[in-house]
C-alpha cells in the first residue's frame, strides 16, 4: 500500500499567476505594446526591417519584464534580441562567414547559462 502524504509534506510546482485585473500587469502590457508600436513606427520610417524587428521585440519584451519587477530576465531578453540583430549586421557588413559568428554566439550563450547558474542561484 502506498503511504499518503501529510498536507505539510505536499510539494507543489504551481506558480502564482497575476490576475487579469492586476493593475501592474495591465500597465506592463500597455508599456510593452506602446514600445513595440513606437519601434514599428521607427522601422517603417527607416526601412530597417531585418534585423530591426529583433531590436523592437527585445525593447518591448525587455521593458515589460523590467516593469513587472523581473529586471534580470528583462535585461537578458534585451541583450539576446539585440545580440541577434548585431550578429546579422556583422555578417552583412563584414562578409564574415555565419559559421564563425554562429560559433561565437553559441559560446556566448553557453557562458551566459553558466554565469546565470552559478552567480544567480535562487
Amino acid at each position: 500500500m502506498s503511504e499518503e502524504m501529510k498536507p505539510e509534506e505536499v510539494i507543489t510546482t504551481e506558480e502564482v499567476v497575476p490576475s487579469e485585473d492586476d493593475p501592474r500587469k495591465r500597465q506592463g502590457d500597455a508599456i510593452t505594446g506602446g514600445i513595440f508600436l513606437i519601434s514599428l513606427g521607427v522601422l517603417v520610417f527607416t526601412g530597417w526591417w531585418w534585423p530591426g524587428i529583433m531590436v523592437a521585440l527585445g525593447l518591448a519584451g525587455g521593458a515589460g519584464l523590467i516593469f513587472r519587477g523581473r529586471t534580470r530576465e528583462g535585461i537578458l531578453t534585451l541583450i539576446f534580441f539585440i545580440g541577434i540583430a548585431l550578429a546579422v549586421e556583422l555578417v552583412r557588413q563584414t562578409g564574415t562567414s555565419f559559421a564563425v559568428i554562429g560559433s561565437f554566439i553559441l559560446i556566448g550563450l553557453g557562458a551566459i547559462i553558466l554565469v546565470n547558474t552559478f552567480l544567480f542561484r535562487d
